[in-house]
């Protein structure tokens, strides 16, 4: 399947990582405090088999929460949040899908190097995973990839019936 990258919003420090093509989003693992994002980790479905990702970014864990969606009908729709460019990295993270809205999990710092982030998916189930860079501190930057064609693009034609006289 082809798909579009797009992102990482962030600072590109670090080491790359990714998750992309796993099947569908079931769990988002937060691991956060006040001033960053230390680390993220993925639970997919994919061919009915729970496919668990690395984690990415740091083993540190202070506060962590975990994003349950309901993977048959919920989807990603968004990923918003802060970045400072001076030293943090990812200082807040938020979950959009077509069903609510999960965060913000970290704070924004209000400094003048900190940028809001915002990466918008859509509604039509385009989602195809993530991407970005993370130090042994922290997550860095996060990206998305997006599906160029989703199931809710196809629509069937209707078949052409060749008329005929009974005799």
């Amino acid at each position: 399947m082809n798909l579009i990258k797009v992102g990482p919003a962030g600072r590109p420090y670090g080491s790359v990582w990714e998750e992309k093509e796993k099947g569908e989003l079931a769990k988002i693992f937060v691991f956060y405090d006040d001033t960053k994002i230390y680390s993220l980790q993925f639970l997919f479905i994919q061919n009915d088999n729970f496919v668990l990702s690395d984690i990415h970014g740091s083993p540190l864990q202070r506060m962590f929460t975990s994003v349950v969606l309901d993977y048959t009908s919920e989807f990603l729709t968004l990923v918003s949040g802060t970045c400072d460019d001076e030293s943090f990295g990812l200082t807040s993270i938020t979950f959009g899908t077509n069903k609510g809205t999960y965060g913000p999990y970290g704070s924004k710092k209000n400094s003048p190097y900190e940028k809001e982030i915002k990466l918008e998916i859509g509604k039509d189930r385009s989602f195809g995973g993530f991407h970005g860079t993370k130090t042994d501190n922290c997550i860095e930057s996060i990206g998305v990839y997006l599906k160029t064609v989703t199931s809710s693009m196809i629509i069937p034609r209707r078949s052409q019936s060749v008329g005929y006289t009974a005799w």
